[in-house]
């Protein structure tokens, strides 16, 4: 049972990567006889592994015509947005109080780890440090729950579209907000560091929505 647990585990974790590197896309009907195959798994861990994605939103499942990748509206994705802020500016406070030397190493480190993955051109790769940051910071609270319950909204937000759509100098300003959030937590300044993450999380809704939602704007 635990082997058979693992296996459905490793499958859902291989789907999510499949969906991150664009192989596939929103709106995409899942057969899961081919995603066995190319996975070279037995049909019931990826049967598995396809109905917790669906319990989670990542999937649609209609009756007789199976699984199929969904589609975000406007909608969820302006509710994920707002739960991020909540949480990342409600416990900014509190990362802050519990921050040790080697947490604000830690979080230095996703900045400088995004930092340096910047290139001449848009990859999801940047999309994926982004996110460790912001988590990083969620994790000086001591809490994995709430931690890994922000990355999954991210994924949430980011499996959706295609990140080479993003402006290069939209790359080149989250850099920069990111100094300034980390500076503000470094200097223990809780009110800075909240208009900090509510400015920057405004502004990555501004530049995503458009390429998300084109038809919508």
């Amino acid at each position: 049972m635990k082997k058979q647990s693992n296996l459905t585990l490793k499958v859902y974790q291989q789907i999510i990567e499949l969906m991150l590197n664009y192989e596939i896309v929103p709106g995409q009907r899942l057969v899961f006889i081919d995603l066995a195959t190319q996975l070279n798994v037995s049909r019931t861990p990826v049967n598995n592994a396809l109905s917790i994605l669906a319990q989670q939103g990542y999937l649609d499942f209609v009756p007789n015509q199976g699984y199929s990748v969904h589609k975000l509206t406007q909608k969820e994705a302006e509710n994920h947005y707002a739960i991020r802020e909540v949480l990342e500016v409600g416990f900014v406070g509190q990362a802050i109080r519990k921050m040790t030397d080697k947490k604000l190493q830690t979080l230095k480190k996703c900045k400088s780890d995004y930092e340096k993955a910047i290139t001449g051109h848009v990859t999801r790769k940047l999309f994926i440090l982004d996110t460790e940051f912001h988590a990083g910071i969620l994790e000086m609270v001591d809490n994995d729950i709430l931690s890994a319950q922000y990355r999954d909204i991210c994924q949430k937000i980011f499996l959706r579209f295609r990140t080479e759509d993003l402006r290069l100098n939209r790359i080149k300003e989250i850099e920069r907000e990111h100094h300034e959030i980390f500076e503000a937590i470094r200097l223990k300044d809780v009110e800075h560091a909240k208009e900090l993450l509510k400015l920057h999380h405004k502004s990555s809704q501004k530049n995503l929505f458009p390429i998300i939602f084109p038809s919508e704007q």
